[in-house]
């Protein structure tokens, strides 16, 4: 057990607590072999969130604001905790660590020392179809030692069945493992959302980890039938339309990718944004869209982007972890990693690659790439171009063609070229250089020494040339 913050009713959490009595408890030591992935399940991501962070994100929109995710012991535990940390629900978020993968029982036990309401919600962690309205019912009904939600599908599949007694009260759960044939045509399924009170559950489920010491698994849901016994058990049905909400195998978390960007898309839609077509756009759960902005079709928004008011994005690009700013126009091009001011035009087929900071107005033509780049105010960019490690001042012009020439072999060197400056098209600006204020290269020019402010270099390899000015001067008066 790691000695993390323990979460009771005297912790500061957030100012709206409506259920100061209830911490949840998030199961999220799961491997998901069936998944065939290399990221443990609880952290594989649908639509750019961890399955988990889907879950602690609903029990946040529902109101729930103190949290324990119960973990794996190893690499796999860091893993949960990396992608959960990367994407912070608001709510008060503890780890609890389950040394021993010995079922669901042992892993809700793991969180015992962290917990000290009255009552506890148990949540698988591989539900990211999980919505508040979905957890809610539970956090609302009068007090009782089990509360269970439930949902009727049409395809129950190898999901546990709700068995109910003739006047309908619950009357037990059982794993599909377990069931009868019967009971396995019942379409009546545990959703894997729990809620109990906390002095019924503690001391039942040692017992059940205590008896299953032969066996091996023990489940959280072996307490219910002391509930039942007891008459306080109570099984809820609440809303589900789009099936089955956990995820086993690939072709479960393509399906659930599916709906929930069908639910992105719609939250966008109705909160301004135009999206041109709902059904050809990919658009990650943690990015933000202002009002007015355009997607075209084929737009991908990956992760944390954030996009400006009136931007149009697309067709075809690909942000990715970028910040676009208002009226910015981004067509059929690649931006990771990287920060675009207002009024920034980016054409087709470009790559604007992690580290960049591209100022106001700047225009970056076709077929151009940028690296660790920092792009000044009003700087034309033109097509084919190529600038890493680089500095351009304000309103400077990059002809077409342009490379600044920044690894050597061994290590990587920037350039620096001031403002105004007039970069000839196939100029190789070989680095570390720095290009003065109002400098200008000619075109196919190959610079390897620093040029001065308002002076010219031209050539292969280039010298510099008498600045205009100075030829003005030097000419006798007529």
């Amino acid at each position: 057990m790691e000695s993390e913050p323990r979460l009771s009713s005297d912790d500061d959490p957030p100012e709206s607590d409506p259920y100061p009595h209830i911490t949840a408890v998030v199961l999220a030591a799961g491997e998901g072999r069936r998944l065939a992935s290399d990221l443990p399940k609880p952290a594989f991501p649908i639509c750019g969130r961890a399955m988990s962070a889907h879950v602690l994100h609903a029990l946040s929109a529902a109101g729930v604001r103190r949290a324990v995710a119960v973990v794996a012991p190893n690499d796999r535990g860091h893993a949960v905790r990396e992608a959960l940390a990367g994407d912070p629900a608001e709510l008060n978020l503890a780890y609890a660590v389950q040394t021993n993968p010995r079922g669901t029982a042992d892993a809700v036990l793991a969180a015992r020392d962290h917990v000290s309401t009255s009552h506890l919600l148990v949540v698988n962690g591989d539900l990211p179809l999980i919505t508040p309205e979905q957890i809610s019912p539970l956090l609302r009904l009068p007090d009782a030692d089990a509360i269970i939600a439930t949902a009727r599908v049409s395809e129950p599949a190898k999901m546990g069945r709700i068995v109910r007694a003739q006047c309908g009260s619950l009357a037990g759960i059982v794993e599909w493992e377990d069931a009868s044939e019967k009971q396995r045509h019942d379409n009546e399924v545990n959703l894997g959302i729990y809620l109990f009170r906390s002095d019924f559950l503690w001391p039942e489920l040692e017992r059940i980890v205590a008896a299953s010491s032969q066996t091996g698994e023990a489940y959280a849901t072996d307490a219910i039938p002391l509930a039942v016994q007891l008459g306080r058990a109570v099984a809820v049905e609440v809303p589900l339309t789009n099936g089955r909400m956990n995820v086993e195998t690939p072709a479960d978390a393509a399906n659930a990718a599916a709906l929930i960007r069908r639910r992105i898309v719609e939250r966008h839609l109705h909160a301004g944004v135009h999206i041109r077509d709902p059904h050809a756009v990919w658009i990650d759960a943690q990015a933000t869209i202002a009002p007015r902005a355009v997607i075209e079709p084929g737009v991908h928004i990956r992760g944390q982007s954030t996009i400006g008011a009136s931007a149009r994005i697309g067709p075809n690009a690909v942000i990715e972890d970028s910040s676009i700013g208002e009226r910015c126009t981004i067509e059929s091009c690649t931006i990771r990693g990287s920060t675009l001011s207002r009024d920034v035009e980016v054409g087709p087929y470009s790559t604007i690659r992690p580290g960049c900071e591209i100022g106001p107005n700047a225009h970056i033509g076709t077929h151009a790439e940028l690296k660790q780049a920092r792009i000044g105010d009003g700087v034309q960019i033109g097509h084919f171009s190529y600038l890493g490690d680089v500095e351009v001042g304000a309103r400077s012009n990059i002809g077409a063609g342009a490379i600044t020439c920044n690894f050597d072999g061994v290590s990587k060197h920037r350039t620096i070229i001031g403002d105004d400056a007039f970069i000839g098209s196939d100029s190789m600006l070989v680095a570390p250089l720095r290009i003065g204020d109002r400098a200008r290269t000619g075109a196919g020019s190959v610079v390897t020494k620093d040029v001065p402010d308002d002076a010219s270099a031209l050539g292969h390899p280039a010298r510099l040339a008498q600045s205009r000015a100075d030829r003005l001067a030097s000419e006798p008066m007529p």
